[in-house]
């Protein structure tokens, strides 16, 4: 297998909670890592800067983008040289509080970013465009989300966008509101100065309490998946001329749970045959399902994160290896992972983060 890098993102302050083991010491910033063939990881480099908890790419691997998850929040745009090492291009204010997440158009020319902002005021997604060397201008075009549910007092008197998932034809965003139990809905439009045009008709209310968290389509787009992390389940849908229509809704948990649950992330394996999401709290562990010709799931298995608050996931290049960023233990754990029978297969810690919250990789 030919070298892989990768960035682990992080956050630069230690979460106050009773779960979390205190890292020797705080974490620095965007680490640079190299994966070595027997699927351990090294850090090379630190990237010094605040938060930066969430890493969007571009599908060649030369740039990639990442949220700095502060009160005043940022944005840093990154370009990979030829040895595989990143530096920063240019950061920009996100405008907002606390941005979680960001996805690049499938043309390339925005960038988008969901500001979840733990206190009201300050949630919305932002529009960037990109540069030909991966530089942000300033937002273009921001919305902000004030209205929460409030069916969870201390969780959803706000609105808090928590991810933004394009289709893959580029023809529609969703952002998951987790404040207001709602996936908003825009139609996107490259040619145009301001991209987004809300498309109410195709809004998702979910049921009081959900929280929608994160977000998956099929390569093909006939499917979508959605993870909720305060009611802890996994929403199919499929994909219509009208929108999206929900299909399916499974739990993350035994029928009888009572302890504390928190649906996190989502991904699908290289060939789209298998989803994988995770549960949080008292059960830190990722489920399988396979997915049928119709997108229906059903769970194959079910194993432990290899830590504690995994919070995001990701497939090396091959496919073969999957890690686990677990923010509490300050570890990112590996997988083998078995394509045709969905199988997990625990291979331990690769590699030690301080309050380890993303991984992304990218060939050498």
């Amino acid at each position: 297998m030919t070298t892989q890098s990768a960035l682990a993102g992080s956050w630069t302050s230690v979460p106050d909670d009773p779960r979390v083991q205190q890292p020797e010491k705080p974490s620095e910033g965007l680490y640079q890592l190299t994966r070595h063939p027997d699927g351990s990881l090294e850090i090379n480099g630190v990237l010094k800067m605040k938060s930066p908890s969430w890493i969007a790419s571009s599908p060649d691997g030369r740039f990639a983008w990442v949220t700095n998850e502060e009160v005043n929040g940022a944005v840093t745009a990154l370009a990979r040289d030829a040895n595989g090492r990143f530096s920063v291009v240019n950061s920009v204010s996100s405008p907002g509080q606390q941005p979680t997440h960001a996805a690049l158009s499938p043309d390339g020319r925005f960038l988008i970013v969901a500001n979840y902002s733990v206190a009201p005021g300050g949630a919305g997604i932002a529009v960037f465009p990109v540069a030909n060397n991966g530089a942000l201008s300033e937002s273009v075009q921001e919305f902000p989300y004030a209205a929460g549910s409030g069916a969870v007092a201390d969780r959803q008197a706000s609105g808090h966008a928590h991810s933004v998932t394009f289709s893959p034809d580029g023809s529609m965003l969703y952002v998951a509101d987790l404040g207001a139990d709602l996936l908003h809905a825009y139609r996107y439009a490259a040619s145009k100065a301001l991209p987004l045009q809300p498309d109410a008709d195709r809004n998702v209310q979910l049921p009081p309490g959900s929280g929608p968290r994160h977000m998956a389509f099929s390569a093909d787009g006939r499917f979508a998946w959605l993870v909720t992390e305060m009611s802890a389940e996994v929403v199919g849908f499929t994909v219509t001329a009208e929108g999206l229509e929900q299909q399916q809704n499974l739990p993350l948990y035994a029928k009888n749970e009572t302890a504390f649950k928190s649906g996190s992330g989502i991904v699908l394996s290289p060939d789209g045959r298998w989803l994988l999401v995770m549960n949080r709290g008292a059960d830190n562990r990722i489920l399988i399902f396979r997915i049928d010709e119709q997108g229906r799931l059903r769970q194959q298995g079910a194993v432990a994160a290899g830590g504690i608050e995994p919070r995001a996931l990701a497939f090396d290049q091959s496919g073969q290896s999957l890690y686990v960023a677990n923010v509490f233990s300050n570890s990112i754990s590996r997988f083998s992972f078995d394509a045709q029978s969905g199988e997990l297969i625990p291979a331990g810690s690769a590699v030690t983060i301080p309050t380890a919250t993303d991984i992304k990789f990218f060939g050498q």
